[in-house]
């Protein structure tokens, strides 16, 4: 499971392989100046900060290998530094949440996204779950009851509970419950509620669409989704405008998409559970706007800073 949590800055460098082999005539010539990489750290809720590195951290050589040049990712703390690191050039790609982006574009103009990502189901969002017969019938009957927010929760998933369960007298989502569990799985938090051990769950499209594919009658028999979350945008990979010239933008852009056309980058991309990269489509600026409007820009002081 941890692993999984890591498959954006695993297929990005990956992909960044295939985009910048020597072999391609746009990388010819380039300098062998490390490409640095800042992905959000909320990617990587619930894995600790060290483990976190020590997983990324053989990724430069990967890269060095195979495209003759330097790589780094690098962890950052924040939405915000990400946004600031990109702006100054201390970063040259950036890794958000759909939702992040939406938040670092509106504070930094000049950033534009390169690609997104997509995986078995284009759906982002969050759904919090309850037994069938649990007589809530909206998110105000959980209130002191009991929710699960299992290990490595998609953060817009964690944005959703936090728009939804607070208010200006309590703006701290995990006291408007009576406990908050955190199991190991997504699979025991569904497992719990069908079993009448918990009230709820929150979970995103993929693991539930996965349990319902391998615990079909369990679900069916005795789970319903209490609420659903509006779409958020997918996650991208995103750079500052005038980083890169036209040649190598295209280069990247390439390489992306092609990805899960080659053997290594099919394997890949279904180890972690992802179909492909997409060209950004025409009305992804219209999500964002739409994002905006249900999590307007936060304080810079409120945007979590450290890993959970």
């Amino acid at each position: 499971m941890v692993s999984r949590m890591l498959l954006v800055p695993s297929l990005v460098l990956a992909a960044l392989s295939l985009a910048l082999a020597p072999n391609n005539s746009a990388a010819q010539g380039k300098p062998d100046a490390p490409i640095q990489i800042g992905m959000v750290n909320t990617f990587f809720n619930g894995v600790p900060r060290e483990l976190a590195e020590l997983v990324v951290a053989p990724f430069g050589d990967v890269m060095k290998k195979n495209t003759a040049l330097d790589g780094k990712l690098n962890i950052v703390d924040g939405t915000f530094n990400v946004t600031e690191q990109l702006s100054t050039g201390k970063v040259k790609l950036g890794v958000f949440h759909g939702h992040e982006f939406a938040w670092a574009k509106k504070k930094e103009p000049k950033l534009a996204p390169l690609v997104i990502v997509v995986n078995d189901h284009d759906e982002v969002a969050a759904y919090v779950v309850v037994k069938k017969d649990n007589p809530a019938t909206k998110l105000e009957h959980l209130s002191g009851k009991t929710i699960d927010v299992p290990k490595m929760t998609k953060e817009h998933c964690l944005v959703f509970l936090e728009k939804n369960c607070t208010d200006n007298g309590q703006p701290d989502w995990k006291k408007y419950f009576a406990k908050v569990k955190e199991s190991a799985s997504f699979y025991d938090a569904l497992d719990d509620v069908a079993g009448g051990k918990t009230h709820a769950v929150l979970v995103d499209t993929i693991p539930l669409e996965f349990y319902k594919s391998i615990r079909k009658a369990v679900y069916d028999k005795n789970l319903r989704i209490l609420k659903k979350s509006d779409l958020y945008p997918p996650p991208v990979i995103a750079y500052k405008e005038g980083t890169f010239d036209a040649a190598t933008l295209k280069v990247l852009r390439d390489g992306l998409l092609n990805a899960n056309k080659c053997p290594d980058g099919k394997v890949l991309l279904r180890e972690w559970m992802i179909n492909r990269f997409e060209p950004v489509p025409a009305d992804y600026q219209k999500s964002l706007n739409a994002v905006l409007k249900e999590h307007p820009l936060p304080a810079e002081s409120a945007v979590k800073v450290g890993m959970r």
